[in-house]
């Protein structure tokens, strides 16, 4: 080549891709990520890593499908990997993508293939978004699925057992029997960790203060938050915002630990 050609392929060789990837943590409700041919993740955006309420992206490094999923989604996710390891594109596809609390809900899902130096096929690469004012018959359990809505659609409300007992029509201490055995945690402690995730949303996708962000979720003051939010995530809701500020300005892993 001759001094002064341009070379798009070598320009491009020569950048850092972790820092585009970066761009993927700015869209706040569409889900990115990067696997190998065995269905391991290798890299995944914050709301990824918000959908399952990680205190570190790089807690799901290694893990697939079937580590963070009902063995039901996992296996259709497999399924469209294989086509996609054949070289196939998956686009627009609609299909049903869970939460950290197997509660499911409509998304839009593209998959593609990606490729190595050398041109073969070393991987796959997604995008999905939940559908907007799409509902899905996805609770883990339907005769519980009004309280479980109740508690999604209002997480900051007082809500009390009682009240969400009477929603799905049994007493109490049937209700609370019922939901620890089919989700493994009290109505309490699920009710605060969807406080919990939707307030470390806010704290890096908002400017708002930490005091606006825990009253709006239903804490009582921001030291309750703070005590609560270091209690579920491992560490305070001002180094939770100050540790994804600085991983995004360096384009690095929001490695939060």
């Amino acid at each position: 080549m001759k001094e002064g050609d341009f070379d798009p392929a070598d320009a491009l060789e020569r950048l850092r891709h972790e820092e585009v990837e970066g761009l993927f943590d700015f869209l706040d409700h569409t889900q990115f990520w990067i696997k190998d041919t065995a269905g391991r993740y290798l890299r995944v955006n914050r709301a990824f890593q918000l959908n399952y309420s990680l205190a570190r992206a790089s807690e799901v490094i290694g893990l697939t499908d079937f580590d963070l999923s009902p063995a039901y989604l996992a296996e259709q996710f497999a399924r469209d990997d294989a086509r996609v390891l054949r070289g196939e594109r998956i686009l627009g596809r609609l299909e049903l993508v869970g939460r950290f609390d197997r509660v499911t809900g409509w998304f839009r899902t593209s998959k593609i293939p990606v490729r190595d130096r050398e041109g073969a096929i070393a991987g796959t690469a997604g995008i999905t978004r939940r559908l907007p004012g799409v509902e899905a018959a996805g609770f883990p359990v339907p005769e519980l699925a009004p309280a479980l809505a109740a508690m999604q659609g209002d997480p900051a409300a007082n809500w009390t057992n009682a009240e969400l007992a009477k929603r799905v029509g049994l007493s109490v201490s049937a209700f609370e029997r019922k939901f620890r055995r089919h989700l493994q945690t009290t109505p309490m402690r699920f009710l605060k960790r969807l406080r919990l995730t939707s307030a470390a949303a806010a704290l890096v996708q908002t400017d708002r203060s930490i005091a606006d962000i825990g009253l709006a979720e239903g804490f009582s003051d921001q030291a309750h938050f703070t005590r609560e939010f270091r209690k579920g995530f491992g560490l305070t809701p001002r180094v939770w915002r100050q540790r994804e500020a600085d991983s995004v300005a360096a384009g690095g892993d929001h490695d939060f630990g």
